[in-house]
């Protein structure tokens, strides 16, 4: 077997490879909305108002009158609970960055209250490392680590946008001026696109 038949197998089993990967993600669906719960303030042990009962189901307590709480249970694709680490949440969300080289378009966000860990959990900490750093870091890593795996196969050109929209603002966090203007939405931060262009070489 020649030099040729073999890069044209190879090619061949990452094609199929390609297909049956994008098949499952099509199959878990094209929206997907996961929970991180943030562990507590502070050094002093409080009973814990959220309740995480599994992978995809969580539990918010309001205490009651007469000692009763009362129990609502949510449902998402996956909840992480207060000691889930950074790389434990990216794994979830590395097949949807994957797809991105395939030609799937891929957006995250983070969205809650300010101190929720919104930022933690796509940027990282500013005591930053490879072991605490976020979704955003990972994710390029992860996709030009790839690119280079395929070079010689396919050419990409890979563009990102990293947004915060924060009391109805929204800054470029790429922009070296830090420019804003007004936004009609509050409430998310580090929206987190990568826009994706290939040739097959």
């Amino acid at each position: 077997m020649n030099l040729a038949q073999a890069a044209s197998g190879y090619r061949k089993v990452v094609e199929e490879n390609r297909k049956l990967y994008n098949l499952v993600q099509d199959l878990k669906g094209s929206i997907r909305v996961y929970c991180r719960v943030r562990p507590a303030f502070g050094t002093v042990k409080k009973p814990s108002c959220v309740d995480c009962l599994d992978e995809g189901t969580m539990a918010v307590i309001t205490p009651g009158k007469g000692g009763k709480d009362t129990r609502k249970n949510f449902t998402f694709n996956r909840v992480f609970g207060p000691s889930a680490t950074q790389s434990l949440v990216y794994v979830d969300t590395q097949p949807l960055i994957r797809s991105v080289l395939d030609g799937y378009n891929v957006c995250i966000f983070a969205y809650g209250q300010t101190g929720s860990g919104k930022t933690f959990t796509m940027t990282g900490p500013d005591a930053f490392s490879e072991e605490t750093m976020g979704v955003n870091y990972r994710s390029l890593n992860d996709l030009f680590e790839i690119q280079q795996q395929r070079r010689g196969m396919i050419n990409y050109e890979v563009c990102v946008q990293m947004l915060e929209i924060y009391n109805e603002m929204v800054r470029d966090l790429l922009s070296a001026d830090g420019a804003s203007k007004k936004y009609p939405f509050y409430g998310y931060s580090c929206l987190f696109d990568i826009h994706l262009s290939l040739s097959v070489v």
